[in-house]
């Protein structure tokens, strides 16, 4: 196995530990989307850092950069789905709120009790905020309102991809 390739993988592995350590830093306490970006960032540069320190792995050209830096950029998009279903699952979400119950719950109950009590318009406020965050829509007193950029941006992609990929559209 190539130095490079092998660089790689060891960092990749390692990934879970940069997460932990990205989540005790004060300033990234509680933003998860920052954390994992922090932790992708540090898998680049650790690599980086490996193939221009130690010659054993350092690259034996563009093919074998190329695909080890393909290599732990497949690993990242692994984390970020298994990270994504644990930060952001809503299905884990319903069953910790039924863990965390002394007893069973009706939908309702389950509904006010998610999220440690935020109940289940939590979802909704947390993805607003993040679509005011990322300028992709604005408030217009108590209204939403579409930003021209990014907002009709991103919908102008959406809707390109429902139609080359022939998928069914959401919402």
């Amino acid at each position: 196995m190539p130095g490079s390739l092998a660089a790689a993988l060891a960092i990749a592995v390692l990934q879970p530990i940069y997460l932990w350590m990205a989540g005790r830093v004060p300033i990234l306490k509680g933003r998860n989307a920052l954390q994992f970006l922090f932790s992708g960032i540090a898998c680049v540069g650790l690599w980086i850092t490996a193939v221009l320190l130690f010659p054993v792995c350092s690259p034996r050209g563009y093919a074998e950069a190329t695909i080890s830096l393909m290599a732990l950029a497949s690993s990242v998009l692994v984390y970020l789905e298994l990270w994504g279903l644990i930060s952001r699952g809503y299905t884990i979400g319903i069953l910790l709120t039924l863990l965390n119950s002394v007893e069973p719950l009706s939908e309702r109950e389950i509904a006010n009790q998610y999220r440690g009590g935020k109940g289940l318009d939590w979802i909704m406020e947390h993805r607003l905020a993040g679509m005011l965050a990322a300028g992709m829509v604005r408030r217009d007193a108590d209204r939403l309102v579409l930003t021209r950029g990014r907002g009709a941006g991103v919908v102008k992609l959406y809707e390109i991809a429902i139609r080359t990929l022939g998928l069914q559209r959401t919402g």
